[in-house]
């Protein structure tokens, strides 16, 4: 039965993914789809546009009609033709942007390593961030970045000759999730509410809950007497829940945990800023608002689900379907998607590179001050 339960996983994610292309493939277009509001039935046909006028795909064969009859159509913009109007000039901005949105990151899990006792530069920290990019798009729902972090700075603490509980480092790493994806939520509900006013949808309200949810957790681990907490601390829990728990009740914990959601707010900025004008740089016009900054959030939880390697198909569809909602068409908003990826993969491109040239040498300063106490 146990051995049975991984596989099943597996096929199941493998038919979520599946599922998820059969959506971007029944809706996105590759051509422009356009129709006439003249005409008796408006049937949708796939066109291509050449300098004499226009063809139509019709199932029937191609028919060519010229420029006049072609520009009393309505379309609906394609794949190929999203691409082909694209302002480079603002995506090549944007790529800037979200490679200088990554240092936030970075400095972001820093905060939280130094509560676990871990000092090392911020440049370093940045490598290992994009370094587990690379992770994440090989291995499904960014596990295998996780992993990469961790085994990193255990690494690094070891040659340091510090011995740094792998509980802790792992705790710095499921609250740099948390945080991060408390102030995403947080953020998007803002801006929900903010576009659509008290119509932002059930689905701002439950975004908005996430982190109230979060802070409700921190406070009651921290505000729990020890005596209620011996059940987590004891016995083979105990290995794994014990430091979790002194890393969360630690005196600085606070601080730390307020600090990283700082940085967060510039890391869901920086998110939200560039997938934004990317559908402005492919030439969509935004007609509600909310669905982009709260679409953009599901599409990030969605993401994090472990399905196909990279979250190919299950993120993408979640673009698609939201960004709809948002009044791009369908191609437009598989563009813009696709870009974004486009950005995650360059860099960790940059983190592959690192990588291969890592020296064996890691420099890391550990201060036993900083080190995550237990609460009274």
């Amino acid at each position: 039965m146990t051995a049975n339960r991984p596989r099943a996983l597996r096929f199941l994610s493998v038919a979520l993914a599946l599922a998820a292309f059969a959506f971007i493939a029944w809706v996105v277009p590759v051509r422009d789809r356009c129709w006439d509001d003249q005409a008796a039935q408006a049937t949708r046909v796939a066109v291509s546009r050449n300098d004499a006028g226009c063809v139509l795909h019709l199932r029937t064969g191609d028919v060519s009609i010229d420029a006049r009859e072609c520009g009393r159509l309505q379309c609906e913009p394609g794949l190929a033709s999203t691409f082909a109007h694209a302002r480079v000039d603002i995506l090549v901005v944007l790529a800037a942007l979200y490679g200088a949105g990554t240092l936030a990151w970075a400095a972001r899990w820093r905060a939280l390593l130094r509560l676990a006792g871990v000092r090392l530069p911020l440049l370093q920290v940045w490598r290992v961030s994009v370094e587990a990019q690379a992770g994440g798009v090989l291995l499904p729902g960014g596990i295998g970045g996780d992993a990469l972090r961790v085994a990193w700075v255990l690494r690094a603490a070891k040659q340091s000759g510090v011995s740094s509980p792998t509980a802790i480092v792992i705790a710095s790493v499921l609250l740099d999730r948390c945080v991060g994806l408390a102030v995403v939520a947080a953020l998007a509900a803002g801006l929900g509410f903010a576009s659509g006013g008290l119509r932002a949808g059930p689905l701002a309200v439950v975004l908005a809950g996430i982190p109230v949810a979060l802070a409700i957790g921190l406070a009651a681990l921290r505000a729990a007497p020890a005596a209620w907490m011996s059940w987590l601390s004891e016995g083979r829990l105990g290995a794994t829940a014990g430091p979790l728990l002194r890393y969360v009740r630690a005196p600085r914990a606070l601080r730390a945990i307020a600090v990283a959601a700082a940085l967060s707010v510039c890391v869901a900025g920086v998110q939200f800023v560039t997938i934004r004008s990317i559908a402005f740089a492919l030439g969509g016009h935004v007609t509600v608002e909310k669905w982009v900054y709260v679409g953009t959030a599901m599409a990030f939880i969605v993401g994090a689900v472990p399905a196909l390697p990279g979250a190919w198909g299950t993120a993408d569809a979640a673009y698609v379907f939201f960004l709809g909602l948002a009044g791009l068409p369908a191609g437009t908003a598989l563009g813009v998607a696709l870009v974004y990826r486009l950005f995650w993969y360059l860099s960790a491109m940059v983190g592959a590179l690192l990588y291969l040239t890592r020296s064996s040498t890691l420099d890391a300063v550990h201060d036993p001050s900083s080190g995550p106490e237990p609460r009274a």
